[in-house]
């Protein structure tokens, strides 16, 4: 069977009381030209690169990307900035009313959710540079996303045992959903801590890794904010691997929404998740390597290579015959990856000096 092709991540996670557009810094043509890493983790600033001399060009406060790739959200005091991920430019500035948290964007960049505490949502408007909602619940929850529609909020409700239910909150009514999503009214608890989110461009999925502590299985939550509903999808079985060994899973979804891919270097597994049908079809194994790091993952804009590091080691895994392989780098230690816009060239990003390429 032919793989589906997969999406190249290379562009990379109180009212408001207006709008402030500030002047443009220099620009990067298109998005071809810069390749954006995250060189001190997932949490920390992006740093654009140059995609022909790989020098560096700008960096970005940590925040979080629109899943479309067409912003940057960073919250600096009580000041949420938005910013051209391609060119480093500040867009715009809205002023906060007190201090809040950077929860969640919605897949187009429309709307921006805020949290304080556990409990107090806001939902800010960016077109409007407004608070379109804000309310308070009742419990301990976590923002998941919000629809690209701005109508429909997606949340984790947390309990003191450790385990958590999906709920919705429907925006347009201002009310909190009964019981979990999908279960008619009906509450279901589900246990597991979370290592590493991935969005689809299109807003239908949000796909987070899991780690079940009592089963010591790993599992994609994958969130359909389309239909509103949440499935769970288990990872390849690996009854004697640790918690640590299961939190290494990295993933990357097709452009066209249907296939997620994810590879575990710590295990020595690769899985392509068939999500209409919400399994796994197809497995492959290679040599394991602990690395020292989360895996961090890219796929080639053609669809042939899903490419991925532990840190210490990349692998390329062949998308249409389905088996990986060790990449030799000559270099030390990899804190991102990319591949470039005409899929020949693979990127390595390095903390604290130049990013080095090599042929795929």
């Amino acid at each position: 069977m032919k793989r589906l092709a997969a999406l190249l991540a290379l562009v990379p996670l109180a009212a408001a009381c207006g709008a402030t557009v500030k002047e443009a810094t220099p620009t990067a043509p298109t998005s071809a030209s810069v390749f954006l890493a995250r060189t001190a983790g997932a949490s920390g600033p992006v740093t654009a690169y140059d995609g022909a001399s790989l020098g560096r060009r700008f960096e970005l406060p940590r925040g979080l990307r629109a899943a479309d790739g067409s912003a940057h959200f960073a919250l600096l005091g009580s000041q949420l900035r938005r910013y051209d991920p391609l060119t480093g430019r500040q867009m715009t500035s809205y002023d906060l009313n007190g201090k809040w948290s950077l929860a969640a964007v919605s897949a187009t960049a429309r709307w921006v959710v805020l949290s304080r505490g556990t409990t107090e949502v806001q939902v800010l408007d960016t077109k409007t540079g407004e608070a379109a909602h804000q309310f308070t619940l009742r419990g301990v929850f976590l923002v998941e996303t919000i629809s690209s529609e701005g109508d429909f909020l997606f949340l984790q409700q947390n309990f003191a045992d450790g385990r958590y239910a999906v709920r919705g909150y429907d925006l347009a009514a201002g009310t909190l959903l009964q019981g979990s999503l999908a279960t008619k009214g009906e509450t279901v608890l589900m246990q597991g801590v979370a290592a590493g989110t991935v969005a689809s461009p299109d807003g239908r999925w949000l796909l987070t890794l899991y780690v079940d502590t009592q089963r010591n299985a790993a599992f994609v939550h994958a969130l359909n904010i389309v239909d509103r509903f949440p499935l769970c999808i288990d990872m390849p079985p690996c009854p004697k691997c640790t918690v640590a060994q299961l939190r290494r899973w990295g993933l990357a979804l097709a452009p066209d929404g249907r296939t997620l891919f994810a590879a575990n270097p710590a295990i020595g597994r690769v899985a392509e998740v068939h999500l209409p049908t919400s399994r796994v079809i197809h497995q492959s194994r290679f040599r394991p390597n602990p690395g020292t790091t989360d895996t961090r993952a890219a796929v080639s804009p053609d669809g042939s290579r899903f490419v991925f590091t532990n840190g210490r080691a990349v692998w390329s895994y062949d998308t249409h015959r389905g088996y990986a392989r060790t990449l030799v780098t000559g270099v030390g230690s990899v804190a991102d990856i990319g591949v470039s816009a005409d899929s020949s060239r693979l990127f390595l990003a390095r903390a604290g000096a130049t990013p080095v390429e090599l042929a795929l």
